[in-house]
């Protein structure tokens, strides 16, 4: 039936040899009290579910796929009707009709009906059984690898956020995720011993540094931004310093964050989380006081000027695990496994392993995989705490980095249950990410300037903007897949 259906649209149509045609093959329409429109259109169903909007003679179809190719919400989608028709709703609410249906998508090509690509949410699905952590990893890296290279500009810039339906970049700016994909790429051209890519990430450390380093008085520093600076910020920027391929470069301004970040020790908290504006400190700090802390940590062990004592960061650990028992966050795992690896690999002090397997162990519920449709499998996600924040691409890869520290140091202290218990969550999670990334033709088949998107990852299946901190977290999480952090695991 298909077949014949896809005959008749390719003559209709005229289609020729190289073209592609998409086809949406609607069923079970099925109206919708606009009092349930927030349970029925939801998230969850952008992008396998459509809208028919009605009212009068006026009538409204969006397919799943347009709702995904477009980036646009049912809310959004309801909002224009009601204006173009400057109706209110709660007179469409009276005189409206709402209809939802389903749709099987599939894109055809070359005029040969034997060949066709099935989508979901206009993608193909990753088969989640037959490849490997390492599968997944070696194919994340070379996709992110490609498109940050591709799309970094001539002064070294790379692209924060990018709407593909649109074409365009988004305005929007964040100091700490562009730092975050210069460590990113610094730690890869590492990895791959390739200079020409550790020229790229040399590139845009120093754009970054000449846009957001300011001195802030008493020798101190900071990544300043229009709405202040971030204690995270200056963290991860250090960060990316320490990996650069030629830190030298800008010793004296790592000097700086050292001794900046050093006075924003808190003894109550661990860590103020701005050093200005004064009314924002402590916004953010599950993600900041984990990344100040592995700076301090990943300091102390290269035996920088200023640099705290291991015993100052194990003071500052025990007042960050004191504040998270009070309210816990999964925010707070990703960054301070990383920063207890780090202190448990210089002291060899049990209770820095022990912190990292109670707080990963508390996050594996978190995961999602039974009972969901395959390309939601594998996000962190808790419904019944939607306070955690919503599904997002970065989100899974910072919470994979953990988890891929949580491995070495499993197997390093000879528990093998637990690493295979992690190694399963990271394979989902990888999965996830690669579930998420462009990775050909086929899931960017309505995107006009390719070359700006391939290797990208989406913030969600229902959500095609791209983010740099996706790509970096996803990067760095893949890297250490490869490079096992376990030779790192040497107790003084």
């Amino acid at each position: 039936m298909l077949s014949e259906t896809t005959n008749k649209l390719y003559q209709w149509l005229g289609a020729k040899e190289d073209e592609v045609v998409e086809l949406c093959s609607s069923n079970d329409f099925h109206y919708v009290e606009p009092k349930r429109f927030s349970s029925v259109f939801c998230n969850r169903s952008r992008g396998v579910v459509g809208i028919e909007i009605t009212l009068g003679k006026e009538m409204v179809r969006y397919s799943p796929t347009h709702m995904i190719a477009t980036n646009l919400s049912f809310e959004r989608v309801l909002e224009k009707f009601l204006t173009d028709q400057r109706i209110s709703s709660w007179k469409f609410a009276k005189q409206g009709v709402l209809r939802a249906f389903s749709a099987e998508q599939f894109l055809f090509w070359g005029n040969n009906f034997s060949k066709s690509i099935k989508l979901v949410r206009g993608s193909t699905i990753v088969d989640e059984s037959h490849t490997t952590s390492r599968g997944h990893a070696i194919a994340l890296i070379d996709g992110i690898e490609q498109w940050m290279v591709l799309n970094q500009s001539a002064e070294g810039r790379i692209p924060y956020k990018y709407w593909p339906s649109r074409g365009t970049e988004s305005p929007a700016d964040n100091a700490i995720r562009n730092f975050l994909a210069c460590w990113a790429l610094a730690r890869l051209a590492k990895t791959r011993k390739n200079a020409k890519l550790g020229a790229v990430a040399q590139q845009n450390l120093k754009f970054n540094i000449i846009k957001y380093f300011r001195s802030i008085g008493n020798g101190h520093g900071a990544i300043v931004e229009s709405t202040g600076a971030k204690l995270g910020a200056a963290a991860v920027a250090g960060l990316a310093i320490l990996e650069a391929p030629n830190g030298q470069e800008f010793r004296e301004e790592l000097m700086m964050l050292v001794k900046g970040i050093n006075s924003m020790e808190d003894n109550e908290h661990g860590f103020r989380t701005f050093f200005f504006p004064e009314e924002r400190d402590g916004e953010n700090w599950n993600f900041y006081s984990g990344e100040a802390l592995l700076f301090l940590s990943e300091a102390a062990r290269h035996e920088l000027p200023f640099a705290p004592t291991l015993r100052q960061c194990t003071k500052i650990f025990e007042l960050c695990r004191a504040k998270h028992y009070t309210k816990r966050n999964p925010a707070f795992v990703p960054w301070h496994s990383q920063a207890c690896v780090s202190l448990f690999s210089q002291t060899g002090l049990k209770v820095f392993a022990d912190f990292v397997f109670e707080i990963n162990d508390w996050l594996l519920s978190m995961q999602q995989w039974d009972g969901l449709p395959p390309e939601l499998k594998g996000r962190f996600y808790n419904p019944q705490r939607p306070d955690f924040g919503p599904p997002h691409a970065a989100s899974t890869g910072a919470y994979v980095e953990g988890l891929a520290e949580g491995i070495a140091l499993a197997n390093y202290l000879g528990d093998q249950s637990r690493a295979s218990s992690y190694e399963i969550a990271v394979l989902r999670g990888l999965r996830s990410l690669r579930q998420l990334q462009f990775r050909d033709t086929w899931d960017a088949f309505y995107i006009s300037k390719r070359n700006r998107v391939m290797g990208a990852l989406r913030t969600e299946v229902y959500d095609n903007a791209i983010r740099i901190d996706s790509a970096a977290h996803a990067l760095l999480a893949a890297i250490k897949i490869l490079n096992s952090v376990k030779s790192n695991l040497r107790p003084s």
